[in-house]
């Protein structure tokens, strides 16, 4: 380890792992998934007409071939232009050398010259799922995810193939920890500096030469027709092709798709005056644009039509089959046919079942021939889905027909909900990003029915950026109302990444919109946020005031579940007596919801303690442990753990006080809880004292 700690909490240098603290007592611990998965084997096959490149693979090996001493691991940066087979040659090393790697191999594709907030989250959140961590166990945070498959990655052998990187910051979070394990990147932009940062060795794929181009093209072709009476037109087609992988797949497809076309035609196609250097030039955009054209002049009217979609389609290049049919607005089973021709042609991928991925330079070229009207079907079909699934997760919220009495809901099964809504979450965003830019009221509803998935799962980014955008294009559009709740929710996403301060400014601005428009529920809602957010911070007096406000406003609204739930926050901040009262209210409300059952009997416990009546606090506080425990509420967890730590110190018994503190201590280091770890940090010093 190598680096310097700033004054201004700066950490300069490298190192494996980074763990932030005023002080420290006793090990940081990264706990394993409790139920570890077999090793993953995420890295796509490599195709069937892998060709040439032998070079490029033993350099590989090469810089790759593990040591005898544990270290950092070995990193390849694969260059070349777009389409030169990059993936492909990472994807048939990994293949060669899998198993080399048996604690697993993980893959993910980034998106070439696209930077989204939460991209390399996400990819963190998917390695750490396959091992075998639940997503309630998963923290929120970029750097603790990091952390946390570093740790559990290190003195393994795995090997980690990042497609498309554009930054070395992209890379960086990625990397596993100390061992022997290997990362594989492709590079879309200049990686460099990793030279520099992770010692990295680069491998430049040149273009094929003519033998091995000869290879692919005759391997594409198959048994389609015999190429050797047009030998001389072959190696004509591999010049104008410049030897560029992928040109030279959409060409050869086009040849295998049209068995009676001589070779001489599609060269003569090709060799227009200023078409090839126009068309398969070195700029990234248009290096293979003239073999597209042919590919696509070649299709059916039926496929060129779908094939124009892909170019209209709102995310990075996956989409379902029932997008697609929704947005070229024809029958699902007739669409599925012509993507099997598309696939056919190696201008799509089949990912998944009924899942289709298009390649950045195929979805520019097919933008310029399509039409607007898809991509409004496209958003059209994002929308609705979206407003319908988020509707099942949590039917009774009631917000979006309060802010659009019009809204009808699909009815969806909240499996098939939750489960589609994991699925489309890149493409919601693209959706929601596009929305943005045009200022656009479904903006705001798709914030709305997107805001319960995602406090449930804790995808933090999309809350915040989703919520972020929507209040702003609200706020253009004078609804008050819906940026009002759009504030509120964003403040959520701050106060599960710990940053309380944010959270609570942003629930007081949306109390503000809200007693704009005299509004009551939204302002309830907002002043009940804020109590929660001064609660969590350890401001009791100023939790107290503001859960007095809230109890006081859901009186007047009068709605049981509102009112029960007031009664509850208020009781966790109340003096001992009537915080006690209270909770009793509120739990006698809560008897078909456990978790609030479970959360009222915490505080109870807590006011139960203050009494000194330890034996019923402990029997309240062991309820919603256990509940807490067999559910992965970690941060509930974390504060029943702090009530029973608080309980045994109360009645003198430290020791046992003391190991409560460091269980709640060791959640909250490793699920990024700073506020409350910083309250168990206090507790464990005194007690220790004390002692």
């Amino acid at each position: 380890m190598t680096g310097h700690v700033g004054g201004d909490n700066r950490f300069d240098g490298e190192a494996e792992n980074v763990v932030q603290a005023r002080d420290i007592h006793g090990d940081v611990h990264f706990h394993a998934p409790e139920s570890p998965n077999p090793p993953p084997k995420q890295v796509p096959p490599p195709s069937r007409f892998f060709t040439n490149n032998e070079r490029q693979l033993a350099e590989i090996g090469e810089f790759l071939r593990p040591g005898t001493d544990s270290g950092p691991p070995r990193l390849v940066v694969v260059q070349g232009l777009p389409g030169s087979g990059k993936s492909e040659t990472a994807y048939r090393w990994v293949s060669e050398h899998g198993d080399d790697y048996p604690d697993g191999a993980f893959y993910t594709r980034l998106t070439a010259g696209k930077d989204e907030p939460g991209l390399i989250s996400e990819a963190l959140h998917q390695f750490l799922l396959a091992i075998g961590y639940k997503t309630a166990e998963l923290p929120a945070g970029l750097d603790a995810r990091s952390n946390l498959f570093r740790s559990w990655s290190s003195g393994k052998k795995v090997v980690v193939v990042i497609d498309d990187a554009i930054t070395a910051a992209q890379v960086m979070p990625l990397r596993p920890g100390e061992g022997h394990s290997a990362v594989l990147v492709t590079e879309a932009r200049s990686l460099s500096s990793l030279r520099v940062r992770a010692g990295a060795e680069f491998v430049p794929l040149d273009p094929l030469e003519v033998d091995a181009a000869r290879l692919l093209v005759s391997r594409i072709v198959g048994n389609t027709r015999n190429l050797s009476d047009e030998a001389e037109q072959v190696d004509r087609l591999i010049e104008l092709c410049d030897g560029q992988t992928i040109a030279l797949c959409v060409a050869a497809s086009e040849l295998a798709g049209s068995p009676d076309r001589p070779v001489s035609r599609l060269v003569r196609e090709l060799s227009k005056e200023g078409q090839r250097l126009r068309r398969l030039s070195r700029d990234e955009g248009l290096s293979v644009k003239a073999v597209f054209n042919t590919a696509v002049a070649r299709l059916d009217d039926e496929a060129r039509q779908l094939y124009a979609a892909f170019g209209q389609h709102p995310g990075a290049g996956e989409v379902a089959l029932a997008a697609l049919a929704a947005a070229v607005e024809h029958d699902e089973d007739d669409v599925r046919e012509v993507l099997d021709r598309l696939v056919s042609a190696h201008l799509i991928r089949e990912v998944a079942e009924d899942r289709y991925f298009a390649y950045g330079l195929v979805r520019e070229h097919a933008r310029e021939l399509g039409e607007p009207a898809v991509r409004d079907r496209f958003t059209e079909f994002y929308v609705r889905r979206a407003l319908a699934a988020g509707h099942a997760v949590r039917p009774n919220r009631g917000w979006l027909e309060k802010l659009w009495p019009e809204f009808r809901s699909e009815p969806l099964d909240v499996d098939e909900a939750r489960a589609w809504l994991a699925t489309e979450r890149a493409n919601l965003r693209a959706v929601a990003k596009d929305l943005h830019e045009a200022g656009a009221e479904q903006l705001c509803q798709l914030a709305v029915a997107l805001w319960p998935f995602q406090e449930q799962g804790k995808h933090v980014d999309d809350m915040d950026v989703i919520n972020g955008h929507a209040a702003e294009v609200a706020g253009h559009r004078g609804l008050t109302f819906a940026a009002g709740l759009a504030v509120i929710q964003r403040g959520f996403a701050f106060q599960a990444r710990g940053e309380s301060d944010k959270a609570a400014g942003l629930f007081a601005e949306g109390e503000e919109k809200a007693r704009a428009i005299s509004r009551d529920d939204l302002a309830a809602t907002a002043v009940e946020s804020l109590g929660i957010s001064l609660r969590n911070q350890g401001d009791r007096h100023g939790a107290c005031t503001a859960l007095e406000r809230n109890l006081e406003m859901a009186e007047r609204l009068a709605d049981p579940r509102r009112l029960a739930l007031a009664r509850m926050h208020l009781g966790s901040v109340a003096d001992a007596q009537r915080g006690e009262r209270l909770l009793d209210q509120a739990l006698a409300e809560f008897t078909s919801e456990p978790y609030n059952a479970a959360k009222t009997r915490m505080w109870r416990g807590r006011r139960r303690t203050e009494q000194e009546r330890y034996d019923d606090a402990k029997t309240d506080l062991d309820a919603a442990l256990e509940y807490m425990t067999a559910h992965g509420h970690h941060f509930d967890r974390a504060q029943v753990l702090v009530g029973l730590g608080d309980n045994a110190l109360a009645a003198g018994d430290v020791e046992t006080a003391q190991e409560h503190f460091r269980d709640a201590a060791a959640i909250c280091r490793a699920r990024g809880f700073a506020e409350l770890g910083e309250q168990v940090r206090v507790r464990l010093d005194q007690s220790s004292k004390d002692s």
